[in-house]
């Protein structure tokens, strides 16, 4: 399937409609947070609630919403972006683990009321009534601010960064005989969201075509994946990825686990709404349509966008939960599987890493482990990436470690899946640092030497590029 994947995915999809992205922020919007990134990166609180504010332009009514082989790893995440800074750097960030401080940017939607759900019942009961997300002024993707998304007034230039002396850098690289991809790879690379967005805009002014459309006029192979990826910025990276995970023949489930499952509510309004304007399509319709019997509604109930987000955790429904998981697999002839599934999708990230804790503790084997014997298939690849997730940290730092070698290891480079994987960490630049900590000392090795001993020529030059920013 996977060899699919490769072969579909130079072929470039429909040109997506601009994106309307993101006001700009005041001159400080740092401040790590969110409920928690992909894979459970819940590892800040969210910000207080902010008042409500009605952004320019009017916000969407208010919506209502709501992981493969073990080869190929599990995850992808993110954190705090730095606060506005000179060009041509970024200013140090709270390190990983840090409590994060006030932002001064606009905050992610209202967290759930805390309360106890433990009288909710068994397993497989819905979590706790609570707030449904409605688009605020301010947006929060994989862990980060991020430019608020259409209907919103587009970000059209950040103190401290020129966007033009960029665009005119790019122009220039690509003009003429050849193009200049070193140029390219240390433009692009040092960006945070908010500078590639605003570089997207001024080059489309400037030369009349978007930036994601030159590069792949002159780039090619696994260097213009990568480039092209990260031009598109955290949301529209991962709503490119989602195209691609469902065009051509054949479905890539494995894509699909890491970008749908564990996303916070906000997360999925976002895609959702992001794939409906890029694409013109109905997520929910294109996935369904894409995937069959219980794979599909475990995607199903990932996208609706339904999760508990509470910090609280109910001890006693954490015991409850342990018994009830234990029922469905191992202690019953055959498989709950969708009985699992309600209860490791619809769980928070503080919840389910209760749970981890708990299940060994009663039962001699791993929450993993658990899910390894008792399921098979894509709903197996789902259920341990977010039980994976949930173990060791709690927030997938190991995880995603233990995912990014499994692009490396064996015979020849999932070449895919550690670019995807790169660049989405990468965003989340102090969480991506805990990464790559952790990888070093699991596999006594530097991600960035693991990554040039896979790589050669700009292709190499682009993921190291994006590796040492951090």
């Amino acid at each position: 399937m996977y060899g699919q994947y490769q072969n579909n995915y130079n072929q470039p999809p429909p040109p997506p409609q601009q994106q309307q992205w993101g006001q700009q922020p005041p001159s400080s919007y740092a401040g790590p947070g969110g409920p928690g990134g992909p894979g459970g990166y819940g590892y800040n609180q969210g910000p207080p609630q902010q008042p409500q504010q009605q952004p320019y332009g009017g916000p969407p009514p208010p919506v209502n919403y709501g992981a493969h082989p073990a080869q190929n790893g599990y995850g992808g995440g993110y954190n705090a972006p730095p606060p506005q800074q000179p060009y041509g750097g970024h200013s140090p960030q709270p390190p990983y683990g840090a409590s994060p401080a006030q932002p001064s940017y606009a905050g992610p939607p209202p967290h759930s009321q805390q309360q106890q759900y433990g009288a909710q019942g068994g397993y497989g009961a819905p979590p706790p009534q609570q707030q449904p997300f409605t688009q605020s002024q301010g947006a929060r993707f994989l862990g980060i601010p991020i430019p608020a998304p259409s209907p919103a007034v587009p970000v059209n230039n950040l103190s401290g960064y020129n966007a033009q002396f960029d665009a005119e850098r790019i122009r220039k690289a690509t003009k003429g005989f050849g193009t200049d991809e070193r140029t390219i790879v240390d433009t692009l690379s040092p960006l945070d969201p908010f500078q590639m967005e605003v570089l997207s805009r001024t080059y489309e002014q400037t030369v009349g075509r978007t930036l994601k459309k030159t590069l792949e006029k002159e780039l090619s192979g696994w260097l213009e994946n990568t480039l092209v990826l990260l031009s598109l910025g955290p949301l529209g990276g991962d709503i490119h990825l989602l195209h691609r995970a469902c065009a051509g023949m054949g479905t890539h489930e494995d894509l699909l686990v890491e970008l749908l499952l564990c996303r916070t509510n906000e997360e999925i309004f976002h895609l959702k709404e992001g794939y409906k304007r890029v694409y013109g399509k109905d997520l929910v319709s294109t996935v369904r349509g894409e995937l069959s019997m219980k794979t599909e509604r475990m995607f199903n109930m990932a996208l609706s966008g339904q999760r508990d987000e509470s910090t609280y955790v109910n001890h006693q429904q954490v015991q409850q939960d342990v018994e009830a998981l234990y029922r469905a697999g191992p202690g019953k002839i055959g498989t709950d599987e969708i009985g699992v599934c309600g209860i490791l999708i619809s769980r928070s990230d503080a919840h389910l890493q209760a749970i981890a804790q708990a299940f060994p503790q009663r039962h001699r084997v791993t929450l993993s482990q658990m899910v390894q014997n008792e399921f098979s298939g894509h709903m197996r690849d789902g259920l341990v990436y977010i039980a994976k997730g949930a173990e060791n940290d709690g927030q997938g730092v190991v995880r995603d470690a233990e995912m990014l070698h499994a692009a490396m290891a064996g015979l020849g480079t999932k070449d895919e899946r550690m670019i995807y994987r790169i660049v989405r960490s990468h965003w989340n630049r102090p969480r991506f640092n805990a990464i790559k900590n952790q990888y070093q000392a699991a596999y006594r090795e530097t991600l960035k030497r693991a990554v040039e001993g896979e790589t050669t020529g700009k292709y190499e030059k682009a993921l190291v590029g994006i590796i040492e920013q951090n």
